[in-house]
């Protein structure tokens, strides 16, 4: 085999999207890293668009399919560690700044010691009292520091006085000198400036670093890849790169006249190196412009391919109208929110409240009351905790009464009619964050109870229309995003960035976008939420739900506030999974210093959480599948689950529901409580304990 063919053997994937007659060339340019772009086109600035802009030279035209151009990477970064790179590496930033058309700011000198200038009233003054002429005033004042007692005494003073004063001033100064306090007292003063010097440079550092980061989200292209983890699952990354000055100019076009793509160069035992490539898919006049599609192809609708061009606002040419474009993605975004407004719940007779139905529906019948429950479980607080006289844990799933598991369950076909699973199927329709927000919005429409929240895969349109209809309102416009299905803080940032946002998108892990709570209620100055353990024992034929009383306070470590969105102590409250150490509150003591602190009553915010949690399930047991939780028909199988609520409160202490986690971990909650496996397994099998017992841990929802 050729090296030519190894080529194409081995990339064979990426040359689908490159015309035949043209892996020849590219792979000579590939073997010489041959950079050649230069010989064809040139930078301008300023023309069709504010910034740099790409043009094939005055005597120079392009044919379709004639050539193609390697385009270097200059940068290749993750959002989470491209300020930390820019601050490391200067040239790098430097350049970032060229390529972004950002002009770099230079540290300014250092303040020079202000002048005293010359009052001349103070030196006719002087030259009166001390009888001299008024250049002899001014030179002593200037010898003085313009201290004026000091300036009489000097010329008043006789000879005699003035060369004992001289003798013991110089005797003084000797004293001094030999003392070491001038020497360090000007090291002192040395120091004090190279630290002032020193800030000042940092200051300016963090403010270039700022700029860049900002404007980088109009220029970083994406590619994605599979990275193999340690239990051998292949895990996808996004990689955020900057073309170089080339490719960073290319403006956009919906009717492009190239296409510049990544291409992975591998060489083999060399390893990889990444490029883009470009080739004219048109034929380009001499002087034109060069134009590419910079939108991904999985846009689809028409309002969210609109609202991904105000990522590259600077680069868009002059035909693209950007007022108008947010007037219609402002106009959109309204239209959707009088529809959510417009939502009407639906009636359901299904949801029961009441303690004394509830008790009954649990109750098994009498003859099987002596049988052991058998119990199969593989989440260790369970096995750990699990103690009920009439329980056994085993280890056959089939022979088990209840399987209580960790992990999803998909197996649902294998289920028999005896046995009861700790999952529903599709309960994804909670758990997952996206899923959860569509559940909510065509249930409710837009609820008090929840976050604004957006798919950022499928609401680009709307979620960038609040965002410009915030700025017109001149409301605050802070978001959080977050993975669709990862849970303990991995992988959230706060943002206010409207290109960060739209660009957001194209992460390799999908996202959402939820209205950041700007004011929410403290404690001691801190954010906190509160997690709920919360039992979802039937949807069918009426819901049975209830939360466990004890509940759990996560405080944020530093006392909160908006300056410093990059400050994870500050900003979040998940600490018991990061490197940072965890504030445990008791619940009943947090209920206390709450109600003292600021004269509520607690039942009455326990009650509208207890509401919010309620309206969410009820919204799961109302609605089919997939949206929710109801099955086409009856399961052959009894299911329960247990899901963690995490409710933040307003300063108002209105609640906001952020999220609903599967199968959340009880570790803490068993040392807190050993009895909360048991009273669990007893509400949801009664011969396996007493379920009126078990049921004074909970509240009915």
């Amino acid at each position: 085999m050729s090296a030519y063919e190894g080529f194409v053997a081995v990339h064979k994937y990426q040359l689908a999207s490159i015309p035949e007659e043209l892996w020849q060339p590219l792979f000579m340019k590939l073997g010489e890293d041959y950079l050649d772009a230069g010989n064809f086109v040139e930078l301008h600035q300023g023309d069709i668009v504010p910034g740099y802009s790409v043009h094939t030279k005055k005597d120079v035209t392009l044919k379709k399919h004639s050539d193609i151009f390697l385009i270097d990477h200059a940068w290749t970064t993750t959002p989470k560690e491209a300020k930390q790179q820019l601050r490391d590496n200067e040239t790098l930033l430097d350049r970032m700044e060229s390529i972004m058309d950002i002009e770099k700011e230079e540290l300014a000198d250092d303040e020079e010691e202000d002048e005293v200038e010359h009052d001349d009233e103070v030196v006719k003054m002087v030259a009166e009292q001390a009888d001299v002429s008024y250049g002899e005033a001014k030179k002593a004042l200037e010898e003085e520091n313009y201290e004026v007692l000091n300036a009489i005494m000097k010329l008043t003073m006789d000879e005699e006085h003035k060369k004992e004063a001289d003798r013991l001033q110089e005797q003084v100064i000797n004293q001094i000198l030999a003392s070491g306090r001038p020497q360090e007292k000007e090291e002192e003063e040395r120091k004090e400036k190279e630290e002032a010097h020193k800030k000042r440079l940092e200051e300016l550092l963090e403010r270039r670093v700022e700029r860049v980061y900002c404007q980088m989200w109009s220029y970083l292209q994406t590619y994605s890849f599979s990275v193999l983890q340690q239990d051998g699952e292949p895990k996808a990354q996004t990689a955020w790169y900057a073309c170089d000055e080339v490719g960073s100019a290319l403006c956009h076009s919906s009717d492009p006249s190239v296409v510049c793509v990544p291409f992975i160069f591998s060489r083999g035992a060399s390893g990889m190196i990444p490029y883009s490539v470009m080739f004219p898919i048109k034929d380009i006049k001499a002087g034109e412009p060069l134009t590419c599609d910079l939108l991904p192809k999985n846009l689809e609708r028409p309002i969210d391919r609109k609202a991904y061009l105000l990522a590259f606002q600077q680069r868009l040419l002059a035909d693209e109208d950007v007022q108008k474009i947010t007037k219609e993605l402002v106009d959109s975004y309204k239209a959707y929110q009088t529809s959510l407004e417009a939502t009407q719940p639906p009636k359901s007779s299904k949801i029961t409240n009441s303690e004394e139905s509830v008790k009954a529906l649990l109750s098994h019948p009498a003859e099987k009351a002596k049988e052991p429950v058998k119990v199969a479980s593989t989440t260790p607080f369970v096995c750990d905790n699990l103690k009920l006289a009439n329980t056994k844990l085993v280890t056959d799933e089939d022979k088990a009464d209840i399987i209580w598991r960790s992990q999803d369950f998909m197996e649902w076909d294998s289920l028999k009619e005896h046995q009861t699973i700790n999952q529903f199927p599709n309960e994804f329709c909670l758990t997952f964050k996206q899923n959860l927000a569509a559940l909510i919005q065509k249930t409710y429409g837009s609820p008090e109870w929840v976050p604004r929240t957006y798919n950022l895969v499928t609401q680009l349109g709307e979620v960038v229309g609040n965002y410009l209809n915030n700025e017109e309102s001149k409301s605050d416009n802070l978001w959080i995003l977050k993975p669709w299905n990862l849970a303990r803080g991995i992988d959230i940032s706060i943002n206010r960035s409207l290109p960060e946002l739209i660009r957001t998108h194209d992460s390799a892990v999908p996202m959402i976008a939820q209205k950041y709570l700007t004011k929410p209620c403290l404690y001691n100055g801190k954010k906190f939420d509160l997690r709920y353990i919360v039992l979802l024992r039937q949807i069918e034929p009426t819901m049975i739900a209830c939360v466990y009383n004890m509940f759990w306070i996560r405080l944020a470590n530093k006392k909160f506030n908006l300056d410093d969105l990059d400050d994870y102590e500050r900003q979040f409250t998940v600490m018991n999974y990061s490197k940072y150490e965890m504030t445990q509150l008791d619940y009943k003591s947090f209920i206390y210093h709450m109600e003292k602190e600021n004269n509520i009553k607690w039942a009455d915010v326990q009650n509208d959480i207890n509401q919010a949690m309620k309206d969410v399930l009820a919204a799961a047991a109302t609605q089919p599948q997939p949206l929710g939780l109801v099955p086409d028909k009856k399961p052959g199988f009894d299911a329960f689950s247990m899901y963690g609520f995490d409710v933040m409160l307003t300063d108002d202490f209105k609640p906001k529901i952020i999220e609903v986690n599967f199968s959340p971990d009880c570790t803490r909650a068993c040392k807190y409580d050993p009895d909360f496996v048991n009273n669990i397994i007893s509400v949801v099998d009664s011969r396996a304990g007493d379920a009126e017992k078990g049921l004074k841990s909970f509240t009915v929802l």
